[in-house]
């Protein structure tokens, strides 16, 4: 089964089990979204399930959760289980991941800071700056450039 159709179904599911209608789900969307969500015509972003589970008076991951049940055939408790062991297994199940998350850089911007460190780092060694644009295929104005740079 694909997630999409099992995302229809989980959203049919909770929609009958809580006594809605389309139109009372439709305060986070449209009517009509709602309906080709739940007939598979359509793919639902993080922000809809988001809203949609707001509207459905759920944490989004329950509805994410009972979806991805719905879709390998299995129980939300097998599947929060088969979660609970892959993030133990990563070593994240007890992490603040907020402060795990390295900063976004530009790939540019880090190759340049390695090719920096780079320099600095054959510098400290005593090779000249000819020879280290060589050894590291780089001009000699890069080369100036970090030269001169602090290694940070």
């Amino acid at each position: 089964m694909h997630l999409r159709q099992a995302y229809a179904d989980t959203l049919r599911l909770l929609r009958a089990r809580k006594g809605l209608n389309q139109s009372d789900v439709a305060s986070a969307l449209d009517a009509s979204h709602i309906s080709r969500l739940e007939n598979a015509r359509s793919g639902v972003t993080l922000d809809t399930s988001e809203s949609l589970a707001q509207t459905l008076k759920l944490h989004p991951l329950s509805l994410l959760v009972m979806a991805y049940a719905v879709k390998e055939k299995m129980t939300p408790g097998d599947a929060l289980r088969v979660v609970t062991d892959e993030l133990t297994s990563l070593s994240y199940l007890d992490v603040k991941l907020a402060d795990e998350i390295p900063a976004l850089q530009h790939p540019l911007l880090a190759q340049g800071a390695k090719t920096r460190q780079a320099v600095q780092a054959l510098k400290a060694q005593g090779v000249k700056k000819a020879e280290i644009a060589g050894r590291l295929g780089v001009s000699g104005a890069t080369v100036r450039r970090y030269w001169h740079s602090a290694d940070t």
